[in-house]
C-alpha cells in the first residue's frame, strides 16, 4: 500500500517518537507536554483540551510542521489537525486567535 492510499484512521496508529524530537531540539519540552496530553486521547477528552487552550494546541501543531521533515511526522500531524477540524469545523477559528498573531499559522502548510 502506498503513502497515498493511508487513511487518517491508519496514519493515527502511528506512534510518533517525540522524545527522540526532543532530544535532538526538533521540539521543547512544552510541546512535549502538550502532545503527550492531546496525543492517542479520546475525542471528547481532545475537545476540552482545545476549549481551555486551543490556540495553545494550534501552535504545537505548527511548531511540529515548520520544524520536522520526517514524512510519517508530518503526515501524522496533518491527520491530528484533519481529525480536529472534520470533528469540528469552527475549531479553524483558532488559527487566527489573536494570541497567534506573531505566528504565521499558514506557512508550513505552503511549503
Amino acid at each position: 500500500m502506498e503513502h497515498a492510499e493511508l487513511s487518517t484512521e491508519q496514519v493515527l496508529r502511528r506512534d510518533i517518537p517525540w522524545e527522540t524530537y526532543v532530544s535532538t531540539k526538533l521540539i521543547s519540552g512544552t510541546t512535549l507536554q502538550l502532545l503527550r496530553r492531546y496525543d492517542h486521547r479520546s475525542e471528547t477528552h481532545r475537545a476540552q483540551l482545545l476549549h481551555e487552550d486551543g490556540p495553545a494546541y494550534v501552535r504545537m501543531f505548527v511548531h511540529v510542521l515548520r520544524d520536522i521533515f520526517k514524512e510519517e511526522t508530518v503526515e501524522y500531524v496533518l491527520a491530528l489537525i484533519d481529525e480536529m477540524l472534520t470533528a469540528n469545523p469552527k475549531r479553524a477559528r483558532l488559527f487566527h486567535d489573536k494570541t497567534l498573531a506573531d505566528e504565521d499559522t499558514y506557512e508550513p502548510f505552503l511549503s
